[in-house]
């Protein structure tokens, strides 16, 4: 009787609650695309336009497709953005490889120092980034690898780490132990790990590529200490840097041009791959 009361109440309140949610929701959205929306006509906009009293929340009168000429040749977006493809990509590989094979043996195979070397990525992952920048731009000028996208990418390969190798343990720890024991009786020994576990893997390798490559490809204080060089610039340098050469040009549409080239490769990734966010996060919450 006190179950059958118990769920009453919380059917009843299940309702509000979550219509608030909803609500809070919708609004939160809606501000969201508010913004994007007015920054992407504002694009299309001439400075007159943009400020204008009465034109400046309004649509444009012509679509001027100059003010995107002009972002990607004056401020060489189109360098930048190969810079940022190139070292995402890189990133990316190297951090789904290194970080799963890292995580299978931490979540497959009991050895002395194991929970340790997991606490020990976990815990790397609490440091905050403004601690590692003076020690970071000291090696590396060490070592000459300033002003050198493989050297940035090895720094975003290393803080990636952490969250990779913590989010990916929990999915081979999923996997059941038949599914291995199997692989390894019919002559899997050595490629057991490619071909049987990291495909069983794929939703929390997807999860973690995604956020991997939307850090790399918004991240900018590492690459502002480590690259000073322009043609190796980076798109969120090059977007600064596209800042200052509009506001001393008084081309304030052309900045707000290179704002959305910026932002499209974020957004088409979030449109096309959110249920595998959704997914994967989900999976590995259940399952870690």
């Amino acid at each position: 009787m006190a179950e059958k009361k118990s769920n009453w109440r919380q059917r009843l309140g299940a309702g509000p609650y979550l219509i608030l949610i909803y609500v809070i929701l919708g609004v939160w959205a809606a501000i969201t695309l508010f913004g994007f929306s007015w920054i992407v006509l504002t694009s299309f906009k001439t400075n007159r336009e943009l400020f204008g009293i009465r034109t400046v929340w309004g649509l444009p009168d012509i679509m001027q497709w100059e003010n995107y000429v002009r972002a990607w040749t004056r401020s060489q977006m189109g360098n930048f953005l190969f810079n940022s493809i190139w070292v995402s990509a890189l990133s990316v590989l190297l951090i789904d490889i290194v970080g799963a094979m890292a995580a299978y043996v931490l979540a497959r195979f009991q050895f002395v120092g194991n929970r340790l070397i997991l606490g020990g990525f976990i815990l790397g992952s609490a440091i905050p980034l403004q601690l590692l920048t003076v020690p970071l731009y000291l090696m590396f000028n060490d070592l000459g690898l300033r002003d050198s996208l493989f050297g940035l990418t090895l720094v975003y390969v290393a803080v990636s780490m952490p969250f990779t190798v913590f989010i990916l343990t929990g999915f081979f720890k999923s996997i059941p132990t038949a599914l291995e024991e199997a692989a390894v009786l019919d002559g899997a020994d050595y490629s057991v790990f490619w071909r049987v576990m990291l495909p069983l893997a794929a939703p929390g390798l997807i999860t973690v590529t995604i956020f991997n490559f939307l850090g790399v490809w918004n991240e900018y204080l590492l690459a502002l200490m480590l690259i000073s060089e322009s043609d190796k610039m980076t798109i969120p340098l090059g977007l600064y840097n596209l800042q200052v050469v509009q506001q001393y040009a008084a081309d304030f549409t052309g900045l707000f041009a290179g704002f959305v080239i910026m932002l499209l490769p974020t957004i088409a990734a979030f449109i096309f791959l959110q249920e595998r966010i959704t997914r994967g996060m989900t999976v590995g919450a259940l399952k870690g």
